[in-house]
Parts: structure tokens; sequence; C-alpha cells
């Protein structure tokens, strides 16, 4: 009786000792983050002599509670958003992008060397929004390599913060939502841009093909709402600049899966 009481027992500690393990590995890690910043400038810095100087600065945020390969995922995407437009960047680290940002001035202050002032590359990336399902990020760029004016533009990523994969709008709405979507956002642009109903894009210099209202793709999922977001030279001049379009999700209710 007595080694039957033993054997129940050892058991019953047994079984709530692995029912205490596979508890604890369900257990979730939320997902938190804490912005830091990575700055690389001309050697003997650029506090002295800005003009002669150039500097890459990026502020962005640093995940706990994702798996490594999406927090990978996420940095590479990142990168993708502050690389200028330059496809000779893709894949590489940040400092060695900042490094051959800063060779590039290097080298161009050997064949200039009375430049009209320092390079600069600064961005930051937000978190828009976060949670379960859906994590959302803006890249906001600012850059001078020279010329006449500056350049910079706003440029969104939106990933699923399990396994890393893109969210697009089919994820987020039913199937055959573009035609009420665009007329929408047409309403929006036309409203941001204070234009009438009846006034042509090709009137107000907007160049959108045929003449027609497009949606482009760089746009972010908001708490209340869809943005998009026109960089400059996109659809306009430089000088008319950039142009941001807001459709809230109570629009959208017809559609939302």
């Amino acid at each position: 009786m007595v080694r039957a009481l033993l054997a129940l027992a050892t058991g019953a500690m047994v079984v709530a000792s692995c029912t205490m393990r596979e508890e604890k590995k369900e257990e979730k890690v939320p997902v938190a983050y804490t912005m830091t910043t990575f700055r690389l400038e001309s050697a003997g810095g650029c506090a002295t002599d800005s003009t002669a100087c150039a500097s890459y600065e990026i502020d962005y945020p640093m995940f706990t509670g994702l798996d490594s390969t999406v927090n990978a995922i996420i940095s590479k995407r990142i990168l993708q958003t502050a690389d200028m437009g330059n496809p000779e960047q893709r894949g590489k680290t940040m400092q060695a992008v900042a490094q051959d940002f800063i060779q590039d001035f290097e080298k161009f202050m050997k064949e200039f060397p009375d430049p009209s002032g320092g390079w600069y590359y600064g961005a930051t990336v937000s978190v828009v929004l976060l949670n379960d399902t859906l994590l959302t990020l803006a890249t906001q760029d600012e850059y001078f390599t020279g010329g006449a004016h500056g350049g910079g533009g706003k440029y969104f990523i939106n990933v699923d913060p399990r396994n890393g994969r893109d969210i697009t709008l089919d994820d987020f709405l039913k199937p055959g939502y573009e035609a009420a979507l665009t007329t929408l956002g047409e309403q929006a642009f036309r409203h941001a841009r204070e234009m009438a109903d009846t006034t042509s894009f090709q009137q107000q210099a907007f160049d959108f093909p045929d003449n027609k209202f497009q949606l482009n793709k760089n746009y972010g999922f908001t708490p209340d709402g869809i943005t998009f977001y026109y960089n400059s030279y996109e659809v306009a001049s430089y000088a008319a600049g950039p142009t941001e379009i807001h459709i809230p999700y109570t629009a959208l209710t017809a559609w939302r899966k």
C-alpha cells in the first residue's frame, strides 16, 4: 500500500513537473522596444567644421520579444528604406552603408576641395503601430550631398511580428477593394491639395498616368486608418513637396476582413 502511494505521488510530481515546463514554454514574452542611435562621421568629427565633414545617423527601434529571424528581417527592411534609393547599398550593414557615404564625400572633397557644405544623412525610424499581428514602422529621412538642395522622404514598413512576413492591403481588405479605396484616396488627395473635383491633375502639375489618380505602394497602417505618402518627385516637382493622405478605417468598414 505504501509503495503504491509512493508510486502515485511520484507520478503526480512528474506530471506536475512536465505540466509546469509546458506552461513555461508556452509563456509569451511581450514585444517591446527601445530607441537607439547609430552615428558615423568623418575622421576628426564635425564639431569644428561641418562644411568639411560628412555624417550618417539613424535613430531606430531595437526590439525584444521577437524571434531572431524576425529581428533580422526588420533590420534589413529598415536599411532598405535608409539607403537613399541606391541599389548598390542593398544587403549591406548599417556600418558599411555609413562608411561608403563618408568615403564618397572624401572622394568628392579631393575633386572639389571647396564644397558648398558638408554632407549628411539623418533618419528616424518610428513605431507607428505594434500589436500581436502587425508592426508598422515609418522611416523619415533627410540628406544633403551637394547641389541646390537636399533630399529626403518618408517610407513605411508593414510586417507580421510573428514571422516577419510583409503585410499588404490584400491581407487587410476583402477582394475587390481597389476601386473603392482609390476613390477614397483621390478624395483625400484633392482635399490635401485643396483641389476642386473638376480640376484635372495635369492642371495642377501632378503627374499621374493618363491624368488619373493612383494610389502608390508607400502606405502604413496606423491605429485609426491607412496613410499613403507621396514623396517629392513621385507625382510632382520638388517645389510642390510631398503629399500625405489618410483614409480612416471607418470609411472602409464594408471592406475590412
